[in-house]
């Protein structure tokens, strides 16, 4: 399944944000974030949605960076080319890396503008990109399954104690082969802090 992320300024164009998710969501894909774009609290002008599970502004915003990372696209529903400083911030990120950033109209910075590929509509993103055949890695982080990265954590963490205690692997190269996997996998993204 296609994973997608929707950005936009949330005072400005909200109609415009819940109307891609539905659409997203309508055309089979996963929407990382905001997966329930209702707004349901604020702290000063930052506006939390309901799938804001967190009151922590940074939290938040460095899980949206990470359905970013994690995601196949970016919408950017800026219908008049509006776009604040958190979303210009999230375009940044979503070319950092490597997930294409699409929207109905390029934003007003000529800069941004450069990075965002405009299209008629969301079915030609999303066409676009079933076309390259191009997945994201299987998704794994704390921020955005709290669950699936924590025992994906354990079970890594539990075959590097098999590994180091000698109960397997016992071919020449093969403990060393399992152990990078393992700390590969525990530290290649899952679990990693943000600053």
């Amino acid at each position: 399944m296609l994973r997608a992320t929707v950005s936009g300024s949330f005072h400005r164009h909200m109609t415009a944000i819940y109307d891609a998710v539905g659409t997203l969501r309508e055309l089979g894909l996963d929407v990382l974030s905001p997966s329930d774009p209702r707004v349901v609290d604020f702290l000063g002008e930052f506006l939390f949605v309901a799938s804001d599970k967190l009151r922590s502004v940074k939290l938040v915003q460095d899980r949206h960076f990470e359905a970013i990372r994690n995601s196949d696209l970016l919408w950017l529903a800026a219908p008049d080319g509006y776009t604040g400083v958190s979303t210009a911030a999230e375009i940044g990120a979503a070319y950092a890396c490597g997930v294409p950033i699409y929207s109905e109209a390029y934003p007003q910075d000529m800069t941004l503008s450069n990075y965002v590929e405009k299209v008629a509509g969301i079915g030609e993103a999303v066409r676009t990109i079933a076309a390259k055949k191009q997945r994201r890695p299987e998704l794994r982080h704390v921020l955005l399954d709290p669950a699936t990265a924590i025992e994906g954590s354990i079970s890594d963490l539990e075959r590097i104690r098999s590994v180091l205690e000698g109960r397997s692997h016992t071919h020449q190269g093969e403990a060393e082969k399992a152990y990078r996997g393992a700390i590969s996998s525990l530290f290649g993204g899952a679990l990693a802090p943000h600053r």
